[in-house]
């Protein structure tokens, strides 16, 4: 199990009518749009208010492209110091079908991620993935958490006011994932039960969230503002995340109307930044992290159009170790992450 959680957290770092299939189809493979701007033209005239929902139609099919553009600098200095640069661009396509909706407006949905495209380079060294390339059994390994994913459907329940009630369906990847490493037979039914959970919350939901954001149940006008606020984990601490969104405007987009919100993002970290272990004293600085962004959500369609959204991470470490062959040591290091994501209704 200590190797599968490990796998996982890994894969957060490398961390939703008529004859148009040809026209689809060239419209999935094109370049991303990563501007995250939409030309849409001003709303002459726009409502006082508006209920904005999730609004999902039943049988009806939705492709998203998620693509995530990543930058990390980390640095450590003790007697000398080395740094460390990673850029990184994954493209997502997510196939959405919508197979029920109850009397509730709740969403039974259907997904299908059928690509990943991903480049790298890291100090240099340049890495790439394209899913359904031919690979041989090493080259599928050193990319199981996308080979194990993509063109294996699971589902998800979800409200219209965007909270994920379930994920289920996800024992195919869960099976997948195992046997890419060759742990199928050697886990417990409880081991595999419990990673089923921990891909549903740590790789699977994240980004899903991205497709369905969170809401204001209420109704809301131009210069509305709502939030909302989760708890994560990070190192040390606990993270109470505030994501901030704010109505800015209406805007029209072949003659549908959109409502253009903007997002922001605080935290505020809580717990122990000082610990010792194995004879080495660690020093966290409570980590900063800031976020801003746009969506276009759909008001005919009753799905977000598009969205831009960036966070910046900061974090800080020093070790001290009293007791070495060469005497006392000391290094300190310093991370930072500039994480952008752009989504688009294809």
């Amino acid at each position: 199990m200590k190797k599968i959680l490990i796998v996982i957290i890994a894969s957060l770092l490398l961390i939703s009518c008529g004859k148009k299939d040809k026209p689809e189809e060239n419209k999935t493979t094109a370049t991303p749009d990563t501007t995250g701007v939409l030309n849409t033209v001003k709303d002459d005239a726009p409502p006082k208010d508006v209920a904005i929902s999730y609004q999902l139609l039943k049988d009806k099919k939705y492709t998203y492209r998620l693509t995530s553009i990543s930058n990390t600098t980390q640095s450590v200095i003790s007697d000398s110091t080395m740094k460390q640069n990673l850029k990184q661009t994954i493209s997502y396509i997510f196939e959405l079908n919508v197979t029920d909706v109850d009397a509730d407006k709740v969403m039974d949905i259907k997904i299908n991620l059928s690509s990943v495209n991903l480049t790298a380079d890291a100090n240099g060294q340049k890495i790439t993935y394209q899913s359904g390339t031919k690979m041989d059994s090493l080259q599928r390994l050193k990319f199981l958490e996308y080979e194990a994913v993509v063109n294996n459907p699971f589902a998800i329940r979800l409200d219209q006011k965007g909270e994920i009630l379930e994920i289920y369906r996800v024992d195919k990847i869960v099976n997948k994932f195992l046997t890419l490493q060759g742990l199928k037979d050697s886990v417990t039914i409880e081991q595999k039960k419990q990673f089923q959970t921990n891909i549903s919350e740590t790789a699977l939901k994240p980004l899903i969230q991205q497709i369905f954001r969170t809401l204001p149940k209420n109704k809301v006008g131009k210069d509305s503002t709502w939030t909302n606020q989760y708890t994560t984990r990070l190192g040390v601490f606990e993270i109470d995340n505030i994501a901030k969104y704010k109505l800015t405007d209406f805007a029209k987009l072949n003659d549908e109307r959109l409502a253009v919100v903007d997002a922001g993002l605080d935290i505020v970290a809580r717990g122990k930044n000082k610990v010792s272990e194995n004879g080495v004293n660690y020093d966290f600085k409570k980590p900063e992290a800031t976020g801003s962004g746009t969506i276009y959500f759909n008001l005919n369609k009753g799905c977000i159009e598009k969205s831009k959204t960036s966070t910046t991470l900061k974090m800080s470490l020093t070790m001290n170790m009293p007791k070495t062959p060469r005497g006392p040591m000391k290094a300190t290091r310093n991370d930072f992450m500039l994480n952008t994501n752009v989504l688009e209704l294809l």
